[in-house]
C-alpha cells in the first residue's frame, strides 16, 4: 500500500469524525449565544425590578409609610 493510498484511507476514516466535531462546535456556539441572550434578558429584568423597587420606596416614603433613608 502506497503512502497516498494510506492517506486517502485515513481521510475517509477521519471525515465522519471531523463532521461530528464540526456539528458539536456549532452546537456549543449556539448554546453560548443562547446563554448570552438569557443573561441579557435576566439583566434587563433585574434593572426593571430595581427601578420598580426604587419607585415603590419613593412612593412609600412620600406617603410617610416608610421612613426616609438617610
Amino acid at each position: 500500500m502506497t503512502d497516498n493510498e494510506m492517506i486517502e484511507i485515513l481521510k475517509t476514516v477521519l471525515k465522519p469524525i471531523n463532521e461530528k466535531l464540526e456539528d458539536l462546535e456549532d452546537g456549543i456556539t449556539s448554546i453560548k449565544l443562547d446563554q448570552k441572550r438569557e443573561f441579557r434578558q435576566i439583566n434587563r429584568r433585574l434593572d426593571r425590578l430595581e427601578d420598580e423597587v426604587e419607585t415603590l420606596i419613593g412612593v412609600l416614603e412620600a406617603k410617610g409609610i416608610l421612613p426616609k433613608a438617610n
